[in-house]
């Protein structure tokens, strides 16, 4: 079952997340299993919203390269909270925010 999975850190700056991404290689290589990746800052720091398509996908990417890169940067290790995803509704017009990577196999 796919899954939600949001992560709050207030610790964590737009410089930090930019260099996490650099780090793991949204871009370039995006995780096996992630089919959707969204991040906000607000008062209360920085967020994301990510839609899996596992547990296990999810975990691997965790321990492989997200922890990892978060360690190297002498952040935090994340701490996502996942939930069943229920639905997801989308208007054809999210497309123009997305960021080209490869398709994963």
């Amino acid at each position: 079952m796919a899954l939600m999975v949001t992560y709050d850190e207030p610790n964590v700056s737009r410089e930090d997340y930019d260099a996490v991404r650099a780090q793991v290689g949204w871009e370039h290589a995006p995780p096996a299993g992630c089919l959707l990746h969204m991040s906000y800052f607000d008062d209360a720091g920085f967020h994301t919203v990510d839609i899996w398509d596992s547990q296990a996908e999810l975990d691997a990417y965790l321990a492989k390269r997200f922890n990892p890169a978060l360690k190297m940067l002498h952040l935090p290790d994340a701490a996502p909270k996942a939930m069943d995803l229920h639905l997801v509704a989308a208007s054809p017009a999210l497309e123009k925010y997305f960021l080209p990577a490869p398709a994963i196999d």
